[in-house]
């Protein structure tokens, strides 16, 4: 996450850390005999390392939203379409489309941000301190400029590169856009 004053906070990515543990586990109760009590204990260690996960992403997501609805009187956020976002790549199992793995690892990183449960955290915790949240489109909000609307480049995902400004930070570039759009930015861009 990008805040429209540059402040970033990183994605500490709790499935990814814990994948190898889950894999694991995955595997032994795979190995493991149907009814078995070894099975059996396979699973409840394995709903842990799931529960773990779960717990973890829910309190960095209570902690970063208490810690923008105490700093700000109002929030705009990205109104991103989740389940449409990590739909399936095109194709079969018999004849998978282009990107298929690609398309499920980008899949498994946007389901660990948890961007939904984020948002639905941050406008109840708004909502009970007086606080407003203001949700924009997100179309292009990252390759427009913000200093003038034109539209850019984006040769990494890092980056854009305006025609008249120049390289820019995407992410704050984007930051600074929902702003705009929010009514909240300095109303440059369009």
């Amino acid at each position: 996450m990008t805040t429209s004053v540059g402040d970033v906070v990183a994605n500490p990515r709790f499935l990814e850390v814990a994948q190898e543990r889950i894999g694991g586990l995955q595997r032994r109760r795979a190995r493991s005999r149907p009814g078995s009590g070894n099975r059996r204990r396979v699973r409840r260690a394995l709903a842990k390392e799931w529960r773990r996960v779960r717990n973890q992403r829910r309190d960095f997501h209570h902690k970063t939203a208490r810690a923008l609805v105490d700093t700000h009187d109002t929030i705009a956020l990205e109104q991103l379409r989740v389940a449409a976002m990590t739909a399936s790549a095109a194709g079969t199992a018999e004849h998978p489309g282009a990107n298929v793995e690609a398309k499920a690892g980008l899949n498994r990183s946007i389901l660990d941000a948890g961007w939904t449960q984020f948002t639905r955290i941050l406008v109840a915790k708004a909502e009970s301190a007086g606080r407003r949240v203001v949700l924009v489109h997100p179309a292009n909000t990252s390759i427009d400029c913000h200093i003038c609307g034109a539209s850019c480049t984006r040769p990494r995902q890092d980056t854009v590169v305006c025609p008249a400004h120049g390289e820019l930070d995407a992410d704050l570039n984007g930051a600074r856009n929902i702003a705009t759009r929010a009514g909240l930015g300095s109303g440059q861009a369009s």
